[in-house]
């Protein structure tokens, strides 16, 4: 061997070298979950919000009739994430929020297990990390919502992927095939995630085109089945729920993604500049990564490249495939459809952090995940972000009433000793005020600033908090 292939293999072996301190990745890998079931479960017991009531009114339906009806009146989602709300207790409001948060948690721990063979332990080691403390990934790890599934079971399909690269297996194929179908069951968008993993494994050539070309889409092509039940649900739009809230690819609501997505809700700042330095940073940050991943791209072989390029190519098309749902009119350009960009990314950028090579660099972002993990749990712990309705429970239940109605889905569960119905949710539709069975008791919110408010009806009337309490006697 010559010098200078000397010199150049000894380079590729520093750089190959670990830069994590010596300390057994089991044991950090186990601190990364205990990190991430802290974060998820600290404020599980928080006030539900308008989203977690409607889950829960249809994972209670009585039979499967009703089930159907009420995600066809009530929602715009698929029913596996419901199914799986309808195994969970009901005694406290915890339980609606467990799936998630386990979801969420195990979302870490299939990102690990992803990328560790491909791109490295200590890649996988601070993408799951990363993960673990991810602002917005952990806020929604509190919403009785399918979205923490639905990634979940992509970032199972995406794993799979990366296995079948390096070699084919039937079992991975049906890994792959039944992570789609669950994602596809649990949020429809998961669909364009789908297309574009496999859009990129083709362009790869890995897996082999033709298997990729058959088996790739077959998930997606599952959902022909559910079609009558999605225009059923059409069909109740402006009668029983509101059309998803439209938003248009620009240049200010890609800042606003970006920056919900990388810091949480709306960044921390309410400030327009503010939001922009963020973006701003996050977009430095993007291309400094993707210098110093296309400079490791000779060093650290094919298969490491082929996932570089698999992960970051399945990002971008994802992104631009809502991007070009929403210009043709199918509003899902906005943060809570995008939240599987965020492990994607974070991989790519721990990728990055480990290929530079430099142990101190990885040590100070190790530790600030660390800080930001704590930021977020002081920020969590014992917060409320939702109106507590125990009160108008308790004012509630001393008028003794026969029947009560309410516009809001949370009142359904809180007050469900009295057997409340669903009446005018978002202020849509006629008022069963009429026919209602005396004493009637009428539960209404105040801040719903939907559709035409209900018609004054005789009563006495108080008001608890934010909520309207009229007995008709």
């Amino acid at each position: 061997m010559e010098v200078s292939q000397l010199t150049a293999h000894a380079r590729r072996r520093r750089r190959a070298l670990p830069v994590l301190p010596v300390i057994d990745a089991r044991f950090l890998f186990a601190g990364i979950v205990v990190v991430a079931l802290v974060l998820r479960f600290v404020a599980i017991g928080q006030h539900w919000g308008t989203d977690d009531g409607y889950s829960y009114l249809v994972a209670t339906s009585p039979n499967a009739h009703v089930f159907l009806a009420r995600l066809a009146a009530y929602e715009n989602t698929p029913p596996l994430s419901y199914l799986v709300l309808a195994l969970m207790p009901t005694g406290h409001s915890a339980w609606m929020l467990v799936p998630a948060a386990v979801a969420g948690t195990l979302g870490c721990v299939v990102l690990y297990f992803a990328v560790r063979r491909p791109l490295g332990t200590e890649v996988a080691l601070i993408a799951a990390l990363a993960l673990a403390v991810a602002p917005y990934q952990v806020s929604f790890s509190n919403v009785s919502r399918g979205f923490m599934l639905a990634d979940l079971a992509l970032l199972v399909a995406m794993g799979a992927v990366l296995v079948l690269s390096r070699r084919e297996s039937r079992g991975w194929w049906a890994v792959y095939l039944i992570a789609g179908v669950i994602a596809m069951y649990t949020e429809y968008d998961s669909a364009i995630f789908l297309v574009a993993l496999t859009l990129t494994a083709l362009w790869l050539g890995a897996p082999k085109r033709r298997r990729m070309a058959v088996l790739g889409l077959l998930p997606v092509l599952t959902i022909l089945p559910w079609i009558p039940e999605i225009v059923r649900g059409e069909h109740a739009v402006g009668k029983t729920k509101l059309a998803t809230p439209f938003s248009a690819p620009s240049p200010g609501t890609l800042r606003e993604l970006t920056v919900s997505l990388g810091f949480g809700a709306n960044g921390g700042t309410s400030s327009v500049l503010g939001q922009w330095l963020e973006f701003g940073a996050v977009f430095v940050l993007a291309a400094l990564a993707a210098i110093v991943l296309r400079r490791a791209a000779s060093a650290r072989g094919e298969h490491w490249r082929q996932a570089i390029l698999l992960i970051a190519g399945t990002g971008a098309l994802t992104l631009i495939g809502h991007a070009i749902a929403s210009a043709v009119g199918v509003q899902l350009f906005t943060e809570r459809y995008l939240t599987i960009l965020i492990p994607l990314a974070l991989a790519l950028v721990a990728a990055a952090v480990v290929s530079y090579g430099r142990r101190g660099l990885l040590i100070a972002v190790s530790l600030a995940l660390v800080a930001a993990g704590a930021v977020d749990f002081g920020l969590r712990y014992h917060r409320q972000w939702e109106p507590d309705l125990r009160p108008v429970r308790l004012a509630a239940v001393a008028m003794h009433p026969k029947t009560v109605l309410t516009d809001n889905p949370d009142v359904v569960y809180y007050l469900k000793s009295l057997h409340p119905q669903l009446d005018r949710p978002f202020n849509l539709g006629p008022s069963r005020a009429a026919s209602c069975a005396r004493p009637c008791l009428i539960v209404d919110d105040l801040t719903s600033q939907f559709g035409t408010p209900r018609p004054p009806v005789p009563g006495s009337r108080t008001t608890v908090g934010s909520f309207s309490l009229t007995l008709e006697r």
